[in-house]
């Protein structure tokens, strides 16, 4: 319910692509989310990873405006909580297959290019900042990066 109410939340106050790369503070609860996940995650982990993978997969498969922005909070949450950063990644990577790569590219293909360059500058970010399964995360790149 936690992630729910912070997905709301983060909608409700334009929470997008955009505010996500500039770290935007204008979600007023989303700091209260990552405190709760993170006292949380003491002893809830395996349930919070397997919630935040499945809003991530749910999100790619719809068009709902509230699934839209699901990718952008969860970055969000990721920038802010390294603990929620180290539960997810090696799990997301590893959910990485050609098919869900198809629905990243086609979720994002309607996003504007300042607000998609945001994106990946985020992500890249938070690459660079995650020890939890950098290996992994460094195979995968090299592996889809190969023909």
């Amino acid at each position: 319910r936690v992630l729910s109410c912070g997905l709301k939340d983060f909608c409700a106050h334009g929470g997008d692509a955009a505010g996500t790369a500039a770290g935007d503070k204008r979600v007023p609860k989303i700091a209260s989310v990552v405190g709760i996940l993170g006292h949380l995650a003491s002893r809830h982990a395996g349930s919070i990873k397997q919630e935040l993978l499945r809003m991530f997969h749910e999100s790619l498969g719809s068009s709902r405006e509230h699934h839209k922005a699901t990718v952008p909070f969860l970055l969000q949450l990721a920038l802010m909580s390294p603990t929620l950063l180290a539960t997810v990644s090696p799990e997301l990577v590893d959910s990485l297959k050609p098919p869900v790569l198809n629905q990243l590219h086609q979720h994002f293909s309607a996003v504007p290019r300042d607000e998609l360059d945001g994106v990946v500058g985020v992500v890249v970010h938070l690459l660079c900042h995650t020890s939890a399964g950098a290996l992994r995360t460094l195979r995968f790149l090299l592996a889809t990066a190969a023909p």
